[in-house]
């Protein structure tokens, strides 16, 4: 279909991913794992890096990569400590001289702290909002540099928490981490907007990988209690929304915050 705004792909083939180029920052982690296998069944070839340098979770991310390679897809895995801007923008130029673009960027950190605030000490305070936000903001610079100098077009997705738009007791640096993402995705949504880098946001409720979930059965679990759809959500369930964010159809779609809760943050 051809509109008085250019090209625009309908119908299941606006879906197919098959010579995009992904990078996803954290896909040791369950969403970001299960974010990187949806855009390789939809044809793209990913790259996944770890958020930190520690070595279990640079192990999980080889075992996302080689689920990645089985699917028929160009992978790799990269160590990244997201808290260092400059060690981001070398692994991303690194990444996108050997894939030769990057087309798609997921971020999906996610270091919660679950403790007071008065007992909050800065060191914990500065960590989570460093690989949090820091990590987040260090790998879209970065990456945006790249699709600037491309021709214009990204799709950079931002995996974050509906902790960001509703606080919680015991959680507050975790929050404000999370609510500086949602932020930081509507801000470069209209930074970037006009070379066409789309810029969205996928904001997770309670998960069956969420920290401290406890009993998922709501009448065991307060948490899930208060989830109307009366369960934990799993992380396959974000992949579908990722693929869509990703996509050929979804080009006037940016700056917003998708929430992936089960109807929690209507509760709330």
């Amino acid at each position: 279909m051809k509109n008085e705004w250019g090209d625009v792909r309908l119908g299941i083939d606006a879906y197919d991913l098959r010579g995009k180029k992904a990078l996803v920052i954290g896909a040791g982690a369950p969403a970001g794992r299960a974010i990187a296998l949806a855009l390789g069944e939809a044809g793209a070839d990913v790259t996944i890096s770890s958020t930190s340098n520690d070595g279990d979770e640079i192990m999980r991310a080889k075992k996302v990569q080689q689920e990645l390679t089985k699917l028929g897809r160009q992978s790799a895995t990269v160590a990244t400590d997201v808290t260092l801007g400059t060690g981001v923008q070398v692994m991303v130029r690194q990444v996108a001289k050997e894939m030769g673009r990057i087309d798609i960027l997921v971020n999906a950190p996610n270091l919660f702290l679950g403790k007071a605030a008065d007992a909050t000490t800065d060191i914990e305070w500065n960590r989570v909002l460093q690989v949090n936000l820091s990590g987040t903001f260090h790998a879209c610079r970065a990456v945006g540099k790249e699709m600037l100098k491309q021709d214009g077009v990204g799709r950079i997705i931002n995996v974050a928490s509906a902790l960001g738009e509703r606080g919680l007791a015991h959680a507050a640096a975790y929050c404000a981490a999370q609510a500086g993402i949602l932020n930081l995705t509507r801000a470069l949504a209209q930074e970037w907007g006009p070379a066409g880098i789309t810029v969205n946001a996928i904001a997770q409720g309670w998960m069956e990988h969420s920290p401290a979930i406890g009993n998922p059965d709501p009448a065991a679990n307060q948490t899930v209690r208060f989830v109307p759809m009366k369960r934990a959500g799993a992380a396959d369930e974000l992949g579908p929304l990722a693929v869509y964010l990703a996509s050929d159809s979804c080009g006037y779609i940016s700056g917003q915050v998708m929430f992936v809760d089960g109807g929690l943050t209507t509760h709330l």
